[in-house]
């Protein structure tokens, strides 16, 4: 298990205001939140890219950053994130050997991940050659070779196709059924819908809500509504404008 204990980030204001959650083994986490919510800075914090003026985060009761536990930890970074200089293979060699692996569980787990994924004819192509749905695979490629314990993805449907966004979904689903532990965010709420069984929401960078979540009874959406702090009344707005409106026109009659 993955454990936030009171993360706090301030700069100007907080970034993060005592963020906490844990990550059950075996879960699929929803991590839901608006556009600077905290989303993206709670997942830089986890491995490491960003310096907390407190709190910790754990792994098994371990300091995440101690002992290699990193190596357990696998993140999906945005497709703008990756060095488009870099062929499939040596991306994924690269990033294999900086966590640890030998030569030879390099090469048997690739060929493998590659044919899985369709990905043996791009091997040699610079991951800038790619398309978006094909630079996904190619991320996710170099997840499946290291066989992480727990995998972070952040929007990783974002800028692809149907084709590429179901085939991207059935492989979450296949490693959320042989138990490898995932937490997701994304915009798209009925991706997150249907593969969810914990949920935690973030509103200007604190924990607004967390629970473990039944996909087939209870609606992120319905969730999300009833427990976002910055509501805004949208119909009276609405209202307000039209009913200005209409005056403004009168006046011209």
């Amino acid at each position: 298990m993955i454990e936030l204990k009171n993360i706090t980030r301030e700069v100007g204001g907080f970034l993060l205001n005592k963020v906490s959650f844990k990550i059950k083994k075996g879960s699929v986490v929803a991590f839901v939140g608006d556009n600077g919510a905290g989303k993206t800075t709670t997942i830089k914090a986890m491995f490491g890219e960003l310096n907390l003026d407190s709190g910790s985060i754990t792994i098994d009761g371990e300091d995440i950053f101690k002992n290699n536990n990193l190596r357990k930890v696998a993140f999906f970074p945005d497709s703008n994130n990756v060095p488009m200089e870099l062929s499939l293979r040596d991306y994924v060699n690269y990033l294999c050997s900086v966590n640890g692996m030998s030569k030879k569980e390099i090469k048997n787990n690739s060929k493998e991940v590659f044919k899985m994924l369709g990905l043996e004819k791009f091997v040699n192509k610079r991951l800038g050659q790619l398309s978006a749905g094909w630079k996904k695979r190619a991320i996710m490629a170099s997840i499946l070779v290291r066989t992480p314990d727990y995998i972070i993805l952040d929007e990783p449907t974002a800028n692809v196709d149907v084709e590429a966004k179901l085939s991207f979904m059935n492989i979450l689903h296949e490693l959320r059924n042989i138990g490898v532990t995932i937490l997701i965010t994304s915009h798209i709420l009925e991706e997150l819908q249907e593969m969810a069984n914990y949920l935690v929401l973030i509103n200007e960078g604190q924990i607004v809500y967390e629970s473990d979540f039944d996909n087939k009874k209870e609606s992120i959406a319905d969730i999300y509504k009833k427990f976002r702090l910055n509501k805004v009344d949208k119909e009276k707005i609405l209202k307000e404008l039209y009913q200005n409106e209409g005056a403004s026109t009168n006046e011209f009659k």
